[in-house]
């Protein structure tokens, strides 16, 4: 997947934030819209970052990229539209978008089908040199 693009449509934003938006308007469609493509790049720098734009994204990072680019709209970018949001409320969910931008920044969230965050327990062995022929094989493959 390209890092292009919004993630929620202005019906997905008005069903989440409950706003019951009049989205037959152009105008109001409009003011969504283009909140949504703007804090979406916000998304597609952190990806980036972590050079998850060119894989298929897991079912649930869909649902989860689409919540954060309506939050984002709606508090960053202070989305017209909507219920009111109190400046404390704004704070606690802008603290939350930054600290779920610096997961997928620092690849601790990986987005991508199949792959596993950075924080993924792994487990290897070190091989033992318990002849003089796996000493010799360790050694060559140390170079």
């Amino acid at each position: 997947m390209a890092c292009t693009g919004r993630f929620a449509t202005a019906t997905d934003y008005d069903n989440l934030m409950c706003t019951d938006l009049d989205l037959t308007d152009p105008a109001v469609q409009a003011v969504v819209e283009n909140a949504l493509d703007v804090a979406a790049s916000d998304i597609h720098v952190m990806m980036a970052a972590s050079n998850q734009c060119g894989c298929s994204l897991a079912a649930w990072a869909l649902v989860y990229l689409k919540k954060l680019n309506i939050l984002d709209a709606a508090v960053v970018y202070h989305c017209p539209c909507g219920n009111a949001i109190t400046p404390e409320s704004r704070d606690t969910i802008r603290g939350w978008l930054d600290e779920q931008f610096e997961l997928i920044r620092t690849g601790k969230i990986s987005l991508c089908e199949g792959m596993t965050g950075a924080d993924y327990p792994a487990f290897g062995s070190a091989q033992q040199a318990l002849t003089e022929w796996n000493t010799a094989e360790i050694i060559i493959n140390r170079s």
